[in-house]
């Protein structure tokens, strides 16, 4: 971060991908740590790929400033000098979404999105499921699947995107976005929101009022049938979606505050040394395997009245 006066100057370059979002949210933090008025020069100049979750936090921290009055008129935003990296933005509504940007030319013809979905907002009830079905056909699209599947990966994306309208505590709402990399075999899914993050939004629910480490929020939000709200929710979505990734090799990423819990194909989880308000999902599925729930639900632990805990 650079900051003169009321500049504030961010650059990112190279690849953004799923392995690299630790570094997203490192090179994100001028953005998603300002508050106060300045202007914003954003410099794309060296990006060379940036996908979808890492998209979806990026749209994120320009709206928050934008809807908070924190940015001052004169910013700028240089454009990737790879001109496929600049269509890509463009094809992922990065620009659309952004008001301070205004009409962004586009060079080619837009076609019904496949295998992908461009990013965008939700920020109620009225919408949110309208975006979990769409990232479930996105990823239909591309992987392997029967209805079954289908159905329950939609109930994982519902929780997952309900989530954020109900505990995330934010008037931004969330963003979310999906990409396939048909030459690698994968699809990535991200939901991301900056909203009061897991650990805040469990300590809602006097079970786990306690918790005071991020790492142990989000292991406990990934534990069946956990929730703030057990009225509402069953609190399913982030452990059934981990179980699902791993019998397909994928993986699931969650980071909120400074937790860092990686689950599926490999199991890690940390502290950071940066902290990231709210929270940041991100599902990478295989699409060369299968994605069979049934297996998945013959494995969740049975509700007992002693030890049931009440849901994510």
């Amino acid at each position: 971060m650079e900051a003169s006066n009321d500049t504030v100057r961010v650059h990112l370059r190279g690849s953004y991908d799923f392995e690299r979002l630790e570094r997203a949210v490192r090179d994100l933090q001028p953005l998603l740590q300002l508050d106060y008025p300045a202007r914003i020069h954003l410099d794309l100049g060296g990006l060379v790929f940036i996908g979808p979750t890492a998209i979806a936090l990026l749209e994120a921290a320009l709206r928050r400033l934008e809807d908070e009055g924190l940015l001052v008129s004169g910013g700028l935003i240089v454009e990737p000098t790879s001109r496929l990296t600049a269509q890509y933005l463009r094809r992922m509504d990065f620009f659309r979404g952004l008001a301070s940007v205004g009409d962004v030319p586009e060079s080619f013809e837009r076609r019904k999105p496949v295998g992908f979905r461009p990013c965008q907002e939700f920020t109620g009830e009225d919408d949110y499921w309208v975006v979990a079905r769409d990232l479930t056909d996105a990823l239909a699209e591309r992987c392997q699947m029967d209805t079954l599947a289908k159905a329950a990966i939609r109930v994982c994306l519902d929780e997952l995107a309900e989530n954020v309208v109900q505990h995330a505590d934010s008037p931004l709402g969330g963003f979310a976005a999906a990409q396939g990399m048909p030459k690698r075999h994968r699809f990535e899914i991200g939901i991301v929101d900056l909203g009061v993050g897991i650990r805040r939004s469990l300590s809602k629910n006097p079970r786990y009022a306690d918790i005071k480490d991020d790492v142990i929020a989000i292991e406990t939000a990934l534990r069946p049938r956990v929730t703030s709200t057990p009225e509402r929710n069953s609190g399913i979505g982030l452990s059934v979606t981990k179980l699902l990734l791993r019998d397909n090799g994928g993986s699931l990423l969650v980071r909120s505050g400074t937790g860092l819990v990686v689950g599926g194909a490999e199991d890690r989880a940390e502290s950071t040394a940066v902290g990231l308000t709210g929270t940041l999902v991100a599902v990478r599925a295989r699409t060369d395997r299968p994605l069979d729930l049934r297996a998945v639900y013959r494995r969740l632990p049975v509700e007992d009245d002693d030890e049931t805990v009440d849901d994510d």
